[in-house]
């Protein structure tokens, strides 16, 4: 039934919860995983960029991967590693997360995104809406939320 599964990672314990439930489907229907974590753009003054540029400390897409980024995907990882996934594909994308995310399960033909109820910016989901929200109304494919 399902053939390529994405799971949305920010690092908060729902996130994790989606992460356990989409590797239990990708295991059930020897599914592909995909691990996305979404970061926001940097927005670095010209002068900065610049010396960033020159010390090769951007690369493409231009964003520097931080410690809690790596953390996160290397814990997803662990997890598919331990339940013996063997087709399972990790990628951190710079954007905004609901819209990245959708791109994503788009440009990758995937079947089912499972994402965590609330993440990291609880407060701000409380005002805007939460990424959950916006995937599950913006996706072509179906959308499983954890709580």
């Amino acid at each position: 039934m399902y053939k390529k599964i994405l799971v949305g990672l920010d690092g908060s314990s729902h996130s994790l919860k989606a992460t356990e439930a989409a590797i239990e489907i990708a295991r059930k229907f020897n599914a592909e995983l995909h691990l996305l974590t979404v970061t926001r753009p940097y927005n670095v003054s010209p002068k900065l960029r610049q010396y960033l540029e020159a010390e090769n400390l951007l690369g493409e897409p231009k964003y520097v991967i931080d410690e809690m980024t790596n953390a996160i995907i290397a814990e997803a990882k662990s997890l598919a590693d331990k339940a013996k996934l063997k087709k399972v594909k990790a990628e951190v994308r710079e954007g905004k997360p609901a819209r990245t995310i959708v791109d994503h399960a788009h440009n990758n033909e995937i079947d089912l995104i499972v994402l965590g109820s609330r993440g990291i910016g609880e407060l701000e989901s409380v005002l805007l809406g939460s990424v959950s929200q916006k995937v599950s109304l913006l996706s072509e494919c179906a959308v499983l939320i954890i709580r």
